[in-house]
């Protein structure tokens, strides 16, 4: 039987077990070797251990420990069937009490499920210690001998002491395995994040680089000096071409002790040539007494947000360019440079849409052969004229992926093949109200459509090539509205005005208190305004005004103005009625134009208009002097024949009275009929200013004027035939010169037949009605026709088909007619020969009633 250890021999042990547990791999190891070693020294034959289960409601076996000969397996069998609650048995007690529980005999103990089994293996004293971790219970160990022993205050001391150091040794352990899990999991971390994290002790060696930081900056950790970090790992500061400062690096001012926030570093080496953008966060290290360690930055690869930060920029200064009215080449053309440097091996145009509306014009193409250029440059537009003319074509975009096959290509094949490019795509570039202004294209050297980011770029240069376009336009517009308004406003005398109905008063501009003739400075208002108009008018620019009140219009009118010296002045006065939020009358405002030289000029031209249609009736009775011979010596032969007749009856003294009044009443007719002709023709040639008008028969007024011409018909083999409407209406005109309108027109038909076969020299004078608001004349001839461009030119000054006429008889003809109210046409009838037409309106009931 063994003896209780020494004091010595409790202190090796104790050295013995925490040297042990120390390499023990788990928490199950160190306990058996705790159990083993406790058994061995002291003479203890068994030693177990409880575990609380994982949810912590009850104590299961766990190792355990024979020491000697006995068969103690009946035991160990039913303490691993046992589970104990807290307080139940002895490992329920300790576990319980957190206190070491000494058992005399455990046979004829209350509180020991297991007395059956211990009596049957000879068990009898038996002691439990727990074993702590701060407060809580990691487990329980109980030994047993095989006699009844009183407690053994020291035994239980040494054993709590090895209980203790078991769970100092177990703590270690486990901060040794939570720190190695951290470090697995820092190292998974380190290994799997996308930001490059960099750690440096305080002389600035590398501890940690991972694998981000190697791609990154190209190489990973180098026993290198820092004074060459900026030349081997290629970093610059923002400029790009400056090696980044050793004493600006952030690494540099963590490990000094600086927090570092939002450095950006450009980095460029050989496996980024093109460079990438970098932006570093840093911290400084510290161990447990708060001394600088080291530095710790953490980068981020921002290349992207860069590119996008420099496309962004871009952009606004191309939008810059056209806010400050740069060309619009010079705004294309750095439109495409932008778009071009986004992707290697881009090139890109825009074509500009016509104003035909049909074919293209170069915009910008800066990285295309000029030879492409000049080819695309007046093309036209089609459903298969490559991808751009198709795209404005179609209005939608058009994506060729090989120019050499596709049948859009088939007329600029040779050329894309010697320029290089392989594949295409075009978009339209719309207004905002969905009309074509031109086009964007992409090219590639090889066979591919768009990729997505491509796409973007489309959607953003068609946007602001759009905007480029559309403002160039509306520039264009402007000016040319200016240029117009300035021309008008340079050219007649102008006058702005604005009335408040609501105060009862008006502002003018200077020029139009001279126009009104008011005084710079005298107070205004509607009614001083409308006091300057002559009185037969006052009363219409009256209701205009009024009228636009009511309706919030516009209006507009022409009166004489009555200046306080006496003079008259001819406007016209045009405005608008302005309406605040609510639709209530705010202001007038308005314009007034003084048009007095141009009244005065018309008066001039209706003079000049007078005089060449006085000399061109005189021209006329040039041309009709052989048929007014002719007509005139008819009916002078008959009054002499008649009179010589008579003669001869009285010479022979054989009067008949029958015969001799029928030959007087021949000669009366004769001389009526001759004065007749002398009447018309003194009418035709009279220069009067006063032309008395009166209502006439058209039909009446053509079988006249086909009388003074019928001699002339006759003569030139040709014949007129009239197709008259007895219900057409009458007109108020002037005979004489409705019956030159028609002399024109007759005579020209004659000549126009001239050069056919006397067999078909056909003329065929047509009257209608329209209506019964006005009656309508048509001479029609089969002649060679009018010009076939533009039949309305033969009322041109100075314009004639003849070679030997003047060019003004039409034009005489048409100011005729619109003198009278009435238009004239031309046109080529439908077979062949010319057709002209003219219409006057109906005389008005109340002109018959005064005609009456």
């Amino acid at each position: 039987m063994h003896q209780d250890p020494s004091r010595e021999e409790q202190l090796s042990l104790l050295q013995t077990i925490t040297m042990e547990v120390a390499a023990a791999g788990d928490l199950s190891s160190a306990l058996e070797i705790v159990l083993r070693r406790v058994c061995e020294k002291t003479g203890w034959i068994l030693g177990q251990a409880w575990v609380p289960n994982q949810n912590g409601t009850h104590l299961d076996c766990g190792a355990v420990w024979f020491c000697g000969e006995a068969d103690l397996k009946r035991f160990r069998a039913a303490s691993e069937a046992s589970h104990f609650l807290p307080g139940a048995g002895l490992p329920g007690r300790v576990w319980q009490s957190k206190q070491p529980a000494w058992i005399e005999d455990v046979t004829r103990d209350g509180n020991f499920p297991r007395n059956n089994a211990a009596a049957k293996v000879g068990l009898k004293a038996a002691v439990g210690i727990p074993i702590l971790s701060g407060d809580e219970v990691l487990a329980v160990i109980e030994f047993f001998v095989q006699e009844a022993r009183g407690e053994d205050k020291r035994l239980v001391k040494v054993i709590s002491a090895i209980a203790a150091q078991l769970d100092l040794v177990m703590e270690r352990k486990r901060a040794e395995e939570k720190l190695s899990n951290t470090n697995e999991i820092l190292h998974s971390i380190l290994t799997s994040m996308g930001d490059g994290v960099i750690v440096a002790d305080r002389n600035r060696n590398f501890l940690v680089f991972n694998p981000a930081a190697e791609r990154m900056f190209g190489r990973g950790a180098a026993p290198i000096s820092a004074s060459e970090w900026a030349r081997e790992y290629g970093l610059y500061l923002p400029d790009r071409i400056t090696p980044f400062p050793l004493d600006q690096s952030p690494l540099v001012r963590s490990i000094r002790g600086e927090e570092v926030n939002n450095v950006e570093i450009f980095v460029r080496h050989e496996k980024a040539p093109e460079g990438l953008w970098v932006r570093v966060n840093g911290r400084p290290l510290r161990d447990a007494d708060g001394e600088l360690a080291g530095g710790v930055i953490v980068c981020r690869d921002i290349t992207d947000i860069k590119k996008e930060e420099f496309f962004l920029f871009d952009q606004s200064r191309v939008l810059e360019m056209i806010a400050a009215n740069a060309t619009l080449p010079e705004v294309l053309t750095s439109l495409v440079r932008l778009m071009e440097a986004q992707a290697n091996g881009l090139r890109c145009s825009i074509l500009l849409l016509g104003r035909d509306g049909k074919h293209v014009l170069h915009g910008a193409a800066p990285s295309l052969p000029d030879a492409y250029v000049k080819a695309v440059d007046g093309s036209p537009i089609g459903p298969r004229n490559g991808s751009c003319g198709t795209a404005m074509y179609l209005r939608k975009p058009v994506v060729v992926k090989d120019v050499l096959s596709d049948p859009l290509w088939a007329d600029y094949r040779n050329l894309a093949e010697i320029c290089g490019l392989r594949a295409c795509w075009s978009t339209p570039i719309l207004s905002p109200h969905g009309d074509v202004l031109g086009s964007f294209a992409m090219y590639r050297e090889e066979m591919r459509g768009p990729d997505p980011e491509e796409l973007r770029l489309t959607q953003i240069a068609t946007h602001i090539a759009g905007i480029a376009i559309e403002r160039q336009r509306a520039q264009e517009t402007l000016r040319e509205r200016e240029a117009r308004i300035n021309l008008a406003a340079e050219s007649a005398d102008l006058a702005f005005w604005v009335i408040y109905p609501e105060q009862h008063t008006a502002w003018m501009s200077d020029k139009g208190r001279v126009i009104y003739g008011f005084d710079s400075d005298q107070p205004l208002n509607r009614d001083l305004i409308c006091g300057r108009v002559h009185p037969d008018e006052r009363a219409a620019v009256h209701a205009a005004f009024d009228h636009a009140c009511s309706t919030l219009g516009i209006f507009e009118s022409e009166h004489r103005l009555v200046l306080p010296y006496g003079r008259t002045r001819w406007v016209i006065v045009r405005g608008r009625c302005l309406q605040d939020e609510h639709g209530n009358l705010l202001e007038l405002i308005g314009v007034t134009i003084d048009v007095s030289a141009q009244k005065q000029a018309d008066l001039q031209l209706q003079i000049q208009r007078e005089e060449m249609s006085h000399l061109n009736r005189v021209a006329l009775m040039g041309e009709m002097t052989a048929s007014v011979a002719h007509e005139l010596n008819q009916p002078l032969t008959a009054i002499a024949n008649n009179a010589s007749a008579a003669r001869r009856f009285l010479e022979r003294g054989n009067i008949n009275p029958d015969l001799l009044q029928e030959l007087l009443q021949d000669m009366v007719a004769d001389s009526q009929r001759a004065a007749e002709v002398i009447r018309g023709i003194r009418a035709l040639v009279r220069k009067d200013t006063n032309v008395a008008r009166s209502v006439l028969n058209l039909n009446a007024v053509i079988a006249d004027t086909l009388r003074l011409v019928s001699s002339d018909i006759v003569l030139r083999e040709s014949v007129v035939t009239t197709e008259m409407d007895r219900a057409l209406p009458p007109v108020e005109a002037a005979p004489v010169q409705i019956q030159q309108v028609l002399l024109n027109l007759i005579m020209n038909a004659l000549d126009a037949v001239e050069a056919l076969p006397p067999a078909e020299r056909r003329i065929i004078v047509t009257t209608r009605s329209l209506n019964g608001e006005a009656a309508e004349v048509t001479v029609r001839d089969f002649g060679a026709g009018l010009p076939k461009d533009r039949p309305q030119k033969v009322f041109d000054h100075f314009f004639s088909t003849k070679q030997t006429g003047m060019g003004m008889g039409l034009t005489i003809v048409r100011s005729i007619v619109e003198t009278h109210g009435g238009k004239i046409t031309a046109e080529n009838a439908p077979d062949r020969g010319a057709c002209f037409s003219f219409h006057l309106p109906a005389v008005r009931a109340d002109s018959k009633s005064e005609a009456a």
